[in-house]
């Protein structure tokens, strides 16, 4: 479990850390704490550790200071404490640029300040939150799986955040839309890094919704971190922004991955919240039914899919697409032709010859010849809007199913 640093600024303990360089870093999250004297002993700090430095390695040396910073940067060390007041009177100018130019926080903390006391206080607060996580996280399990915790131990439970009374409850979905390919593109087969990987995934989002009144109530299953947001109403949220930001947050972590949000409807019920769950995956299920990255969704904009996903009858649902679009699915594999892509286009495009053509790249003439072989190959003499719908139809089945 990490924790940011706006968190752990927070605490008494910390109260005469003074922030000197680096202001825009405390959104970065810190893992642990070490010790480093010198440049030499870098080598064994590990990305999201926090940094003590007593300066007496250094000793007023802007040089090896300099050295110092930069290799901390560069194993993507979190911050750095310099201890004031002996070998230095303060940070150097030299190494606060460094810091600004690089979103590195550092602090000063005077020489007086008993430091076993900042770091017991910062190893306490680490534990804690990764236990408060494991208890949040089997609680949200149990609502939405096994329907086991009731609302009188939810409110036990999350009285730990100060939240004490609840209105409004929201489950909200945040997917990895393309972990498979993620993995092969960096080659990465081992399950200890896949593991690493999804524990990361997990932080960057929990980073991004983390409230000073609750902390994430979440959990990470199939690739998906699913989260539970309380009294949003009392918090103002613009959730559009809200979506946009996690996916931005967890981009500066992940660059290569695409991420989609799927968001269920707010209900003012404890009981509705798997309710609320189902709908954020009916809303995911609908961005990956057209290809989309990087896009957030509310169950309430679906449209036509919240009937479809209603729909669970699997036979039926396939014998509607092989009616329709499989027709030209099945024409298309067997002679090499790319017609049922082309009569996609034309219906999101309303049937529009110029703008479907635009997007096809192909000349208005070439693009009338093919839907006149649709015509052929579907046994449809005109696409009025009734054959329309119905094709409509079944594209959005053949997506939302992988047909």
């Amino acid at each position: 479990m990490n924790v940011r640093f706006d968190q752990l600024i927070k605490l008494p303990e910390l109260k005469d850390l003074k922030l000197v360089g680096g202001n825009k870093g405390l959104f970065k999250t810190v893992s642990w704490f070490h010790f480093i004297e010198t440049s030499d002993h870098v080598g064994y700090v590990q990305k999201d550790e926090l940094i003590l430095l007593t300066g007496i390695g250094i000793l007023n040396n802007n040089l090896n200071f300099i050295e110092l910073i930069n290799k901390l940067i560069e194993k993507k060390a979190a911050g750095l404490i310099v201890n004031i007041g002996k070998y230095f009177k303060q940070v150097p100018d030299c190494v606060k640029k460094i810091a600004n130019d690089n979103d590195f926080p550092v602090f000063e903390i005077p020489w007086e300040i008993n430091l076993s006391k900042i770091t017991r206080s910062i190893c306490n607060y680490i534990v804690k939150m990764h236990l408060d996580e494991l208890i949040y996280e089997d609680l949200l399990m149990n609502i939405i799986y096994f329907n086991k915790t009731t609302y009188e131990e939810f409110i036990e439970k999350i009285s730990l955040c100060e939240n004490n009374s609840l209105n409004s409850f929201r489950i909200i979905i945040v997917k990895i839309a393309n972990f498979e390919q993620y993995l092969c593109s960096k080659n990465i087969r081992d399950n200890e890094m896949i593991t690493n990987i999804k524990d990361s995934f997990l932080r960057s989002v929990n980073n991004s919704i983390w409230d000073a009144k609750c902390r994430p109530i979440s959990f990470f299953n199939n690739e998906s971190v699913v989260f539970l947001l309380i009294n949003e109403k009392e918090k103002c949220m613009d959730l559009k922004m809200f979506t946009e930001n996690i996916i931005l947050n967890c981009k500066k972590v992940f660059s290569d991955i695409n991420i989609n949000i799927g968001i269920g409807n707010l209900y003012s019920e404890f009981s509705d919240i798997k309710k609320s769950y189902i709908e954020a995956q009916k809303a995911l299920k609908a961005i990956q039914s057209e290809y989309h990255c990087d896009k957030s969704i509310f169950y309430s904009d679906i449209g036509a899919y919240k009937l479809l996903t209603e729909i669970g009858n699997t036979s039926l649902l396939k014998e509607y697409y092989y009616d329709t679009v499989g027709k030209l699915d099945r024409y298309d594999m067997q002679n090499n032709t790319d017609f049922s892509k082309i009569f996609h286009t034309f219906l999101l495009e309303d049937g529009n010859y110029i703008k479907t053509a635009q997007k096809l790249y192909l000349h208005r003439n070439t693009l009338m010849y093919k839907i006149n072989k649709i015509h052929e190959i579907i046994s449809e003499n005109s696409l009025g809007p009734k054959v329309k719908f119905q094709y409509y139809i079944g594209y959005l089945i053949k997506y939302m199913n992988n047909f």
